[in-house]
């Protein structure tokens, strides 16, 4: 994990978004292992090595005062050591001591820990008649027949509801359908009317097989991020709680999750009113709604559209987040349980990372930049100062 710890480390250099405790990480821990380079080691003992000097300089950069120290005139070694580290890792020599044999290479010892893979597409579809189909497994090809609509799983897993050119005869009472996703997963799925719906880890979607009526009706557990398709004579209506959010035709995206403190509507482009009891409250582009389960109240406030919509671009975006919150959304993407040790539930964490790396990339990043400290076993990862 050392190596892509490092290889982040530079891509957020690179990129202009690194801080100056990240800097003075890269640095020194480039000067060290040059210092080291000459010195013959077994490998258990360079392993040792590299993890004390890392402690050492986490511990020494971790104070304001520190920081502090960091002016403008590192740039030029900072970039050298970017640079130079880019090129050890094209040669194949990254963390390698320079005087060993090119077939050595392989047997560098890893540094082996339990990881945790990331969430993947997975769900289950219930149909109107009970029947379950579990969406991980069948191939691409009609599943099923609601109604006049055709359920479609498409090559790249996406859930299709295809009415072609047929509509029931009917006026007939709607058919719902339910789609799962269980913690460790995500899904998308396109309704009867072309509205496109991506459901996030740990959330179900209840809705019609095809709409009819007046309204646009579906239910919401969780977190979906919503493209309803245009229709000026049937408003969408998503029911999340005791929340109902109306739309015409627009992007948006809901958090409802059951142990979360509110329910959050976040809108990116179009309109979309959101109503509790007697509360309505109109949102614009980029604000977002939020109603606490304990109370009637809608308040309205600017979006940090970055961090909504971290999840649905495939990473995770944290914004000044405590630890806790932290690990309540990544615990939902990697199906995990997490155990805190001492005060560490209160310190604060920022940063994005894929959401479609181990978990482990997520906690070294925790670790450097914020002192968190953690341990994995099995399913659980504890997280301690």
């Amino acid at each position: 994990m050392e190596r892509q710890r490092y290889l982040n480390l530079l891509e957020k250099y690179l990129a202009g978004k690194s801080t100056r405790k990240e800097e003075a990480l890269l640095d020194e821990y480039y000067k060290r292992l040059e210092a080291m380079s000459d010195v013959d080691l077994s490998d258990e003992q360079e392993h040792a090595m590299k993890a004390s000097i890392l402690e050492k300089i986490e511990s020494r950069i971790s104070t304001p005062e520190e920081q502090s120290k960091q002016t403008l005139k590192h740039s030029y070694r900072i970039w050298y050591a970017a640079a130079s580290i880019l090129i050890m890792i094209a040669v194949g020599s990254f963390f390698i001591r320079k005087d060993k044999k090119a077939e050595m290479v392989s047997k560098v010892p890893v540094d082996i820990k339990q990881d945790i893979r990331p969430g993947s597409n997975k769900a289950v579809l219930t149909l109107s008649s009970g029947e379950q189909i579990v969406l991980t497994q069948p191939h691409a090809g009609i599943l099923a027949r609601e109604g006049a609509a055709q359920i479609i799983k498409k090559e790249n897993g996406e859930l299709v509801y295809n009415l072609g050119d047929k509509t029931s005869e009917h006026n007939t009472k709607p058919v719902y359908n339910t789609i799962t996703v269980p913690r460790g997963g995500q899904y998308q799925l396109v309704l009867s009317d072309g509205s496109k719906v991506l459901l996030n880890a740990a959330s179900s979607l209840t809705y019609p097989a095809e709409f009819s009526g007046r309204y646009r009706n579906v239910e919401l557990k969780g977190e979906g991020y919503f493209e309803v398709a245009k229709n000026a004579s049937m408003p969408f209506i998503v029911k999340a709680g005791d929340v109902e959010v109306r739309v015409l035709g627009t992007h948006f995206n809901i958090s409802a999750y059951s142990d979360d403190a509110n329910i959050t509507t976040t809108l990116i482009e179009g309109a979309v009113s959101m109503n509790k009891g007697k509360q309505t409250k109109r949102l614009a582009p980029g604000q977002q709604g939020i109603s606490a389960y304990t109370n009637s109240e809608i308040s309205v406030q600017p979006a940090n559209i970055e961090q909504t919509m971290g999840w649905v671009k495939g990473n995770f975006v944290f914004k000044d987040l405590n630890i806790k919150e932290v690990m309540k959304i990544a615990g939902r993407w990697y199906d995990i349980e997490v155990e805190y040790r001492g005060n560490v539930q209160s310190k604060k964490f920022g940063g994005t990372t894929s959401r479609f790396s181990n978990i482990t990339e997520l906690l070294d990043y925790m670790k450097i930049t914020g002192g968190v400290n953690y341990k994995i076993e099995g399913r659980r990862v504890i997280l301690m100062n």
